[in-house]
């Protein structure tokens, strides 16, 4: 009876298993309901700066809730994207590469230029964390959080599946996420 509990809980495990570790699960993919993109005053693959603090962000997603339309954005530090690896499976576990999004209301987005548009490949982009701002100044502590965390040692996705603290944070490359 063990050994058929077993064999049982393994054929889970494994039916979850993508065959490629690429494929960004749907729950994790950004969701536009009823928001209509090309009325955004910011276009998705937009790089933008913001000029009081100089940080350079990308725009990857678009929310609308209750209080009003929110813009994600991907940070960038030197040409690389904020983004994290997290483990897939228990068993043989390949790495999920997400990107760390901070959300600000567009009616709070003032101070900013647009550098660059990029060709994105949306069903490239996967949302790992969901950072919430009020204002630009709250871009910048995350930004510096975000450098410092990524200054540690990254846990190897086959590792730490259990424990407390493993760092799932780093950077890709934007070439990651474009159009080719």
């Amino acid at each position: 009876m063990k050994k058929l509990i077993f064999i049982l809980f393994l054929s889970i495990i494994s039916c979850n298993k993508s065959k490629n570790a690429q494929n960004i699960p749907v729950n994790m993919q950004p969701e536009w309901q009823n928001i209509e993109s090309n009325k955004m005053p910011l276009k998705f693959g937009q790089i933008i700066e913001i000029e009081n603090i100089e940080i350079k962000s990308i725009v990857l997603d678009y929310n609308e809730d209750e209080s009003g339309v929110w813009i994600g954005l991907c940070p960038i530090n030197e040409n690389k994207l904020f983004g994290r690896q997290i483990p897939q499976n228990l068993i043989n576990s390949t790495c999920l590469d997400l990107l760390d999004f901070v959300y600000i209301q567009i009616k709070d987005l003032k101070n900013y230029k647009k550098i660059e548009l990029l060709d994105i490949d949306i069903n490239k982009v996967g949302i790992g964390n969901i950072y919430p701002i009020s204002n630009e100044y709250e871009l910048k502590d995350f930004f510096n959080s975000g450098i410092e965390e990524r200054k540690k040692e990254q846990t190897p996705c086959n590792e730490g599946l259990t424990g407390l603290n493993p760092v799932r944070e780093c950077y890709f490359d934007l070439s990651k996420i474009e159009i080719k």
